[in-house]
């Protein structure tokens, strides 16, 4: 007995060392603790307090008290950061009603998936950008991104009314707007961070959701002005309207954190050696594969079912309508029940939603409404959610380049999402959706089991834990 005893003292005093080296930051606290649970009979005991130890002490680290979180300061951040989303994300969300425009006027020679590759690489850019605007966010703050970022973005916008061909279609939108939403959504969402921590989930939601609007906003007005003005003015006009958002944001944005010139500007894979960061990418890469189907195509959905076109180019605007409150609210749940908890069950949600509802609408009037509307309201969290559960995994000052590695990664999902889509719509005839929307399910239901793996990882299978 005694030598057993010994051997298990030696064990805990072995694993404890470990624990230490891993928590440095939080050495002479964890120390102790380390030395009650050598007291205690029982490896698993030991194990079990650990993980607990370690997350007690993460947050701890993570939660300093002089985070704004409120006043008129950090509410005009958010404000500011609201307007530089609007047209940033929310003429991107557009995608299904320039798409089944496009596939009707400009390119109606070219196929839908080798259109909906404009789109795709215009998504793809969006987020793989990250990996060095990310970065360069840390070493040089706001300005250097933000500035820059909307001449970008305002310039494709106006040659998006300009464009003729499909290669012009693919530099301008595709490669510029890509590129420049990168620079501006990277600026919006980590400045935001330096504002908030424990409101953080809400902020996010609330920022992000002005991707929503204008992602009702934008197709509404497109409807309306392309019979009247054309596809050049109306365009011109969407670009006036990002001109002044613009200047609104440059002008009211401001970093809290002095930038860091040593920070990194190349992918920090040292992060994929948490288990935890790197189960929670992949589900973001699932997550990302899966949520710009049902807005790409439920349009073209609607038309192949005989949907008069006014409804159809509605749909869009209905799914990014209840998607503004989708965003939102579960930022605030998140803050209070857990961001990886709100992020599994709304993953889960979606698979249903997709699998169950979506599959079996045809030309159910009442099905395809409700599935856009609940959509909508459960797939918000794929875009407020995700850059608030990285920044749950790291330091402040790491944030931007976490951020940015995650999603050079996650960014390839958004390139291949919509054109493997439109290649299985083209294989099953480029009327049968049975293919496209089961793809979408599944999708969604790997990245609620991916996002249930890495909660298991951080805090265990506590169900009434908060993470």
């Amino acid at each position: 007995m005694e030598l057993l005893a010994k051997a298990n003292r030696q064990i805990l005093s072995t694993r404890a060392e470990e624990s230490i080296a891993l928590e440095h930051e939080a050495r002479h606290s964890f120390s102790a603790h380390t030395q009650e649970l050598q007291n205690s009979a029982g490896v698993a005991e030991f194990v079990e307090q650990y993980r607990a130890s370690r997350t007690d002490s993460f947050e701890q680290q993570q939660g300093p008290a002089d985070f704004p979180e409120k006043g008129w300061k950090a509410h005009t951040i958010l404000i500011g950061a609201w307007f530089a989303l609007l047209p940033a994300s929310g003429l991107p969300q557009t995608v299904g009603t320039f798409q089944a425009f496009l596939l009707t006027h400009q390119l109606k020679s070219h196929s839908a998936a080798q259109v909906s590759w404009i789109f795709s690489v215009n998504a793809f850019l969006f987020l793989f950008g990250g990996v060095q605007s990310g970065p360069t966010f840390d070493a040089h703050g706001l300005t250097m991104l933000l500035i820059p970022g909307y001449i970008g973005f305002a310039t494709a916008v106006m040659c998006l009314s300009l464009c003729k061909e499909y290669y012009q279609f693919m530099l301008c939108w595709g490669v510029l707007g890509g590129l420049s939403s990168s620079m501006i959504w990277t600026s919006a969402i980590a400045t935001v961070g330096h504002w908030f921590f424990r409101r953080r989930g809400i902020a996010t939601g609330l920022a992000t959701s002005a991707g929503s609007l204008g992602g009702v906003f934008f197709p509404i007005m497109f409807e309306r002005l392309v019979q009247r003005l054309g596809w050049e003015w109306t365009i011109r006009t969407f670009g006036f309207i990002t001109i002044v958002f613009g200047v609104l944001a440059i002008a009211m944005m401001r970093p809290r954190m002095r930038p860091n010139p040593n920070a990194k500007r190349v992918i920090n894979f040292q992060g994929f050696r948490n288990p935890t960061f790197a189960l929670t990418t992949v589900a973001m890469f699932m997550i990302d594969f899966a949520c710009l189907i049902p807005p790409a195509y439920i349009t073209t959905y609607a038309l192949s079912k005989g949907f008069e076109d006014s409804f159809a180019y509605q749909l869009v605007a209905i799914l990014n309508g209840a998607s503004v409150l989708g965003r939102a609210l579960p930022g605030f749940i998140a803050d209070r029940w857990g961001r990886f908890n709100v992020m599994i069950l709304s993953s889960a949600l979606c698979a249903i939603l997709v699998l169950g509802m979506w599959l079996s609408a045809s030309s159910n009037v009442g099905a395809i409404t409700g599935f856009a509307v609940l959509f909508g309201l459960c797939s918000g969290t794929a875009y407020s959610l995700p850059p608030v559960c990285i920044s749950q995994l790291c330091q402040t000052d790491e944030y931007a380049s976490l951020y940015g590695t995650a999603y050079s990664l996650v960014s390839l999902a958004t390139l291949i999402g919509i054109p493997v889509s439109g290649a299985i719509l083209d294989r099953q005839g480029g009327s049968d959706y049975q293919g496209l929307i089961l793809c979408c399910g599944l999708a969604y239901l790997a990245s609620a089991v991916l996002f249930t793996a890495a909660r298991v990882f951080g805090v265990g299978w506590k169900l009434t834990k908060v993470w």
